[in-house]
């Protein structure tokens, strides 16, 4: 459109959304960033709610991770502990797929939801024992030794309603409050990642002017 970027040359149809593509410029799909993060910038906020409307995975399940009384505050120790939990869940799990989000508690302390395709067991033994996994693996691998934080430090929840996945996302973007970084935490790094196979593809791809599409 007039005064708003370079000139019209397509559109791209996804499951929720339609990307009108101009030239010279890339459909906003990926989660790029350069330089140091310090911000949920509002690019980033638009990427990830499109990402989370239209990918075509089905995310069923939600896990939130936190950190005890004494948790680190350098980000390049906090993304550590996050991907041996996220290789745990590829290997001992079978868990192909997540999307996660960086939020930060009143206190200061990093804590992360991971949106994962994969149900919870059907049997409440089932689903207590899954539970109790990821709270022994989390509580181990940031060497916690607070039996607290063991019993209370994670939480495992179906996620019950349809595009469910996509209205957490819409959400967590809302709550800027928890995107604000103690003044003693470095490092940052990204507010939210995901696997390989997350990112959608669009459903059509047309070449169009503006006048096409008025």
């Amino acid at each position: 459109m007039p005064g708003r970027g370079g000139e019209i040359v397509g559109v791209e149809v996804y499951r929720n959304d339609v990307v009108v593509i101009r030239k010279g410029e890339a459909p906003n799909t990926m989660d790029v960033q350069r330089g140091d993060i310090w911000q949920f910038s509002r690019k980033s906020r638009q990427r990830l709610a499109f990402i989370a409307a239209n990918t075509p995975i089905e995310f069923l399940t939600m896990i939130t991770l936190t950190y005890p009384r004494n948790f680190p505050s350098d980000g390049l120790l906090v993304k550590g502990h996050l991907r041996k939990f996220l290789y745990e869940l590829r290997r001992d799990w079978t868990v192909p797929h997540y999307l996660w989000f960086l939020e930060f508690q009143a206190r200061g302390a990093p804590h992360f939801h991971i949106l994962v395709d994969h149900a919870l067991p059907r049997t409440r033994d089932g689903t207590r024992a899954l539970r109790w996994r990821v709270a022994a693996s989390w509580y181990r691998i940031v060497g916690s030794k607070d039996e607290r934080h063991l019993a209370a430090g994670t939480s495992v929840e179906r996620i019950r309603k349809v595009n469910g996945a996509a209205r957490y996302a819409v959400k967590y973007c809302a709550k800027m409050y928890q995107k604000t970084v103690a003044p003693n935490y470095r490092n940052v790094g990204r507010f939210w990642g995901y696997s390989h196979g997350v990112v959608p593809e669009p459903t059509a791809s047309l070449r169009c002017t503006e006048d096409d599409i008025r």
